[in-house]
């Protein structure tokens, strides 16, 4: 009786011309969950390269433990990337920023380009179309989204390498942000002072260089100004802190009515082309991510990185003034220190041109909300405060910042932040 053909092992490989001529490279792969057979089959009209090509499938089946047998398109790994991916792991903005250069730009250039398929050449053709008439920061950001996804899919062994990597990412642009002076922050603040709103929004932009968002979603309960600390003699100093643990933005909406659109009269099932008019719509976001809806599109999200949720000293000006700002002003919606007259929080395009104006009474140059945490850092770091103290209060990641909650209020940051204080309004 003969013999059954003996299966090969995952790994090995055969090499053989077919009926058209083609070497034909095929390499077992592990059986799918129902037993069945599986492999990879590759074709090229030249002999050496077929070995060549089977040399390199076995490599990776080694490094991945197994292979695709089927590569799906850009488009489609794109947007599979995005909504099972990266979605977990990103900020519902950051989220939404994604998608925007997806489909602006990653897939208009290379969308029907294979997966497998990608070459360096392809990378340039994303780098064309975005920077059109447009920033280079803009092809930057695409070039680094693309390799997030090439990354991805180099580990799900989807490709065997990331062609991204190959090519050097477009320069940013170079940054004509400024930063106002010791001199223009306190004509700011001294133009400002009879406004006791306005002097606290902005001795918090300018004197603990928070975010706009970090700024507009303070609690009450994320202030204490009563806070001591141990000084270097064992006595008790006044060491107030501010809590930063949520930011206000303005989240996107998306239609909920179903798929769209359909065409340009009726472009959503729901009748609306606004996704912010859809009876059924939503803000994706993802499940394991914290926030809380405010007012309309407006809500509170967690800082966005762990650097981000710190505690901040608070200055003896800035005591001062949220003092005497807390006894004019109740809280508003959950507990916001800055709010509209009818207690719903502050747009962050109202903000931005509350600042504007504010700018323009006292008579200094336009620069945008947020160079005051550029005056910040540059104050601090002329005053000679550590680097330790810097990063932790303007909350930048670093290897000087230890993961988690970062507590500063310490003798050193109180005295430090006094000192910003002292430089900007030596009078207070």
């Amino acid at each position: 009786m003969a013999s059954k053909t003996k299966r090969r092992d995952a790994g090995s490989g055969a090499l053989y011309q077919d009926a058209r001529g083609f070497w034909t490279a095929t390499v077992e792969l592990p059986p799918a969950t129902d037993g069945k057979r599986r492999r990879k089959v590759i074709r090229a009209k030249d002999k050496g390269v077929a070995q060549a090509k089977l040399r390199e499938l076995r490599r990776e089946l080694d490094r991945a433990g197994d292979l695709a047998t089927s590569s799906p398109t850009v488009e489609t790994w794109m947007r599979t990337w995005l909504d099972r991916i990266a979605r977990p792991r990103l900020k519902p903005n950051t989220l939404t920023t994604y998608r925007g250069q997806v489909d602006r730009y990653i897939i208009p250039a290379i969308g029907r380009i294979r997966l497998d398929k990608l070459t360096p050449a392809h990378v340039r053709r994303v780098h064309d179309l975005a920077s059109d008439g447009r920033s280079s920061t803009t092809a930057l950001q695409a070039h680094r989204i693309l390799a997030k996804a090439l990354k991805d899919a180099e580990r799900e062994g989807r490709v065997t390498r990331n062609v991204a990597a190959l090519v050097d990412a477009p320069r940013k642009a170079a940054s004509t942000r400024g930063a106002l002076t010791v001199g223009e922050a306190r004509a700011l603040l001294l133009s400002v002072s009879d406004d006791a709103h306005a002097a606290a929004r902005w001795s918090v932009a300018l004197l603990a260089g928070l975010r706009q968002g970090e700024a507009l979603g303070l609690t009450r309960t994320m202030v204490d100004l009563e806070r001591v600390a141990i000084g270097p003699d064992g006595q008790p100093v006044p060491a107030p802190v501010i809590t930063v643990s949520w930011q206000l933005q303005r989240l996107r909406w998306e239609h909920g009515c179903g798929p769209g659109p359909k065409t340009k009269a009726n472009p959503w099932p729901c009748g609306r082309r606004r996704a912010g008019s859809c009876p059924q719509r939503h803000v994706d976001i993802p499940p394991d991510q914290e926030v809380r809806q405010v007012h309309g599109g407006l809500w509170l999200t967690r800082p966005k990185s762990r650097a981000g949720w710190r505690e901040v000293p608070v200055a003896p000006h800035l005591r001062a003034v949220l003092e005497r700002y807390f006894e004019q002003m109740p809280p508003g919606d959950e507990g916001l220190i800055f709010h509209r007259p009818d207690g719903h929080p502050i747009d962050p395009s109202d903000d931005a041109e509350a600042w504007d104006r504010a700018l323009k009474a006292a008579g200094l140059p336009d620069v945008p909300l947020h160079s005051a945490r550029h005056t910040t850092a540059t104050l601090l770091h002329a005053l000679g405060v550590s680097e330790r103290v810097r990063v932790t209060v303007l909350g930048h990641s670093s290897a000087t910042v230890t993961a988690g909650y970062t507590h500063v209020t310490d003798a050193e940051a109180a005295e430090g932040m006094g000192r910003l204080g002292a430089l900007v309004l030596p009078s207070a």
